[in-house]
């Protein structure tokens, strides 16, 4: 791999892509990470991209590494077919190094893992989770690619100004001592965790891994949450207990009425 480009990977992510780009084999092929822009979002956490005004993306088999301010991450926005793009994060679940697009599907430049531009799946080793997929919608008349990085699952209750209420009504098994529910929050866009734990005590916590920002998931069985890319495990609290992880998970504080449990700090 030559100097400007173990240099290109180190640029994207600072110092922290640096021993994931000086670990990469000598004859590895020259595939290169895609191109990166600085972007805003608005208030709402969506992403604008006039398709034509960035050469790297308007032809299909096109890819760019949006940075957006204020976001821990880039994504990557791919041009998967005519009028058809994909938006998934930049980031291999092996290495964390930043990937690239071949026109056919997204590669990790480190060590050749492949992903489903459409889906983020898996589809060559080493890697052995998935990317993230994020919202986006495209325009054709006005070329306008718009990017939902706050987008939530259907179903699942909002965050509003920062607060999110989840009725016993709608999560039964909130007054369970020794249960767990999860899901994404529109106007928040990541997964939250909220346990009842063993005393009957509420926690609830971000899902992003502090080591290279997996989603972690839930061990019902264990009433804890492990990382399924490095296998570092956090409590229900979100404290790092075992593993490569040493942070713990963003907390939200977790309070009750007679009728429903309530996150704030969801922002």
């Amino acid at each position: 791999m030559s100097t400007s480009r173990r240099g290109f990977l180190k640029g994207i992510l600072g110092t922290g892509a640096a021993g994931a780009a000086a670990t990469l084999p000598a004859c590895a092929p020259d595939i290169n990470p895609a191109p990166v822009t600085d972007v805003t979002a608005s208030s709402e956490g969506v992403v604008s991209l006039l398709v034509t005004r960035y050469p790297d993306l308007e032809p299909v088999g096109g890819a760019l590494t949006v940075r957006v301010a204020g976001e821990d991450e880039p994504v990557l926005v791919t041009h998967t077919a005519k009028d058809e793009f994909s938006v998934l994060s930049s980031i291999c679940t092996h290495a964390a190094c930043p990937l690239g697009f071949d026109g056919r599907e997204v590669v990790c430049p480190c060590h050749l893992s492949k992903f489903n531009p459409v889906d983020g799946t898996v589809t060559q080793r080493p890697a052995t989770v998935g990317l993230r997929k994020f919202s986006s919608k495209y325009n054709p008349a006005t070329q306008v690619l718009s990017i939902d990085l706050r987008a939530g699952e259907s179903g699942f209750p909002a965050a509003v100004n920062g607060e999110v209420r989840l009725p016993f009504a709608q999560f039964p098994t909130l007054r369970d001592n020794g249960s767990v529910v999860d899901g994404v929050p529109s106007g928040y866009g990541k997964r939250i965790f909220v346990f009842r734990q063993e005393d009957g005590t509420l926690s609830a916590v971000d899902s992003v891994c502090t080591h290279q920002g997996c989603e972690v998931q839930a061990n019902q069985e264990e009433l804890n949450l492990v990382c399924p890319c490095h296998m570092s495990i956090f409590s229900a609290t979100g404290d790092a207990v075992s593993g490569v992880a040493t942070l713990p998970l963003k907390k939200f504080t977790a309070t009750e009425t007679a009728d429903e449990v309530v996150l704030t700090g969801v922002q």
